[in-house]
């Protein structure tokens, strides 16, 4: 029987909270940042030098993006404006924070006089639009991913949209892709182009010269590496 994944809890005392969580699955050592926190997941049996050596290759990289997401604040004044996701913050006589919208337009109406400084209203605004985001990532992408695999003639499994901070999206070895619900943040030619490398892994897991000449007949004219260099610039919000 496997086990279930355990989580441990250090105080690094040159890259401040760490939370390990060792999980059997785990093929190799993920790492993301909280406001708060470096989460790892490593596997079961990961040594101690395994965790440090990940901490000394990345840690000062992931510092620094989290020091950039406690920086951002989300007030009133905040908004997306994208192709697939267009969202607002209003200030409403309501009595609590709600979500509404459908399709790619949604608004989060907040009380008047809201403390948009407080933990708990930045941390409600952060679930608020993950929710839009997912909403619209559900109706969008997977149409979105049939559209371009029908006109490039990639095959895959299925489509599943999760909500995670490590990458834009991802492909297994039995041709399932999985994207990321804040895709739909970004412009519609990148969202394109993470589908399509994604497709591109159906064919070649890996990013050999072949997976970049097959990208690069699929974003014509042969633009790839100038689409992942502008994707490296939009970090993941939340």
């Amino acid at each position: 029987m496997t086990m279930p994944p355990r989580q441990s809890i250090i105080e690094h005392k040159q890259w401040g909270r760490i939370i390990i969580t060792r999980n059997p699955r785990a093929r190799r050592i993920i790492m993301r940042v909280r406001p708060d926190a470096i989460m790892m997941t490593v596997p079961e049996y990961a040594k101690d030098t395994d965790i440090e050596r990940a901490l000394t290759e990345c840690g000062a990289r992931l510092k620094t993006r989290q020091q950039q997401s406690q920086e951002q604040i989300i007030d009133k004044d905040f908004s997306i404006d994208t192709e697939y996701l267009r969202l607002a913050i209003k200030e409403s006589a309501v009595s609590r924070m709600r979500l509404i919208g459908s399709g790619n337009g949604y608004v989060i109406e907040v009380p008047q006089n809201t403390d948009f400084t407080s933990a708990d209203t930045q941390q409600m605004l952060r679930t608020a639009i993950k929710g839009a985001a997912k909403h619209c990532a559900a109706r969008v992408l997977p149409q979105r991913l049939k559209e371009l695999a029908e006109r490039t003639g990639f095959k895959y499994k299925r489509c599943t949209v999760r909500d995670v901070s490590s990458r834009w999206g991802s492909c297994s070895t039995s041709g399932t892709i999985s994207l990321n619900i804040r895709l739909v943040m970004l412009p519609s030619r990148l969202v394109d182009y993470v589908l399509l490398h994604e497709l591109c892994h159906t064919v070649e897991m890996n990013h050999s010269d072949r997976f970049w000449a097959l990208m690069d007949k699929v974003t014509a004219p042969a633009k790839a590496r100038a689409l992942r260099a502008e994707l490296k610039k939009n970090r993941m919000l939340f």
